[in-house]
């Protein structure tokens, strides 16, 4: 194994677990939410106006999330293994690092500005359900 192929495992060893944990985590929240008032979750200030949008929030995140990381699982997973493969250069694998990364910070993001969206349509500013 030459010198780029080392660099890459490492790479895809620092990428993957990343979106997998995340994965793991959201799983966990859509399946089994966190209850009203507890530390962990989706928690912002929109999600704790009321039990309502606390619950709706919690199992949505934790449905974007696993779906979305899921995707970003696989495909990180498959930008690493075809930089091992193709032995790209320290450079290109680099930049392949820092890409993934790129795509799961910015799936976070995407995954809170539509929860936030869907909270703001769905419910008032009390937390009670609109319509």
């Amino acid at each position: 194994m030459n010198e780029n192929m080392v660099n890459n495992v490492f790479y895809l060893i620092g990428e993957l677990p990343t979106s997998l944990i995340i994965m793991g985590v959201a799983l966990w929240m859509w399946k089994m939410p966190p209850k009203y008032g507890e530390i962990g979750g989706y928690n912002t200030k929109r999600s704790r106006k009321s039990v309502e949008t606390w619950n709706y929030a919690q199992t949505a995140y934790g449905h974007y999330a696993a779906v979305t990381f899921a995707v970003v699982s696989v495909l990180t997973l498959a930008v690493g293994l075809t930089a091992i493969f193709l032995d790209l250069g320290e450079t290109a694998g680099f930049v392949t690092f820092l890409t993934v990364t790129f795509v799961q910070v910015a799936g976070l993001f995407a995954i809170i500005m539509v929860i936030e969206h869907q909270l703001k349509e769905k419910f008032d500013e009390d937390g009670k359900p609109k319509g």
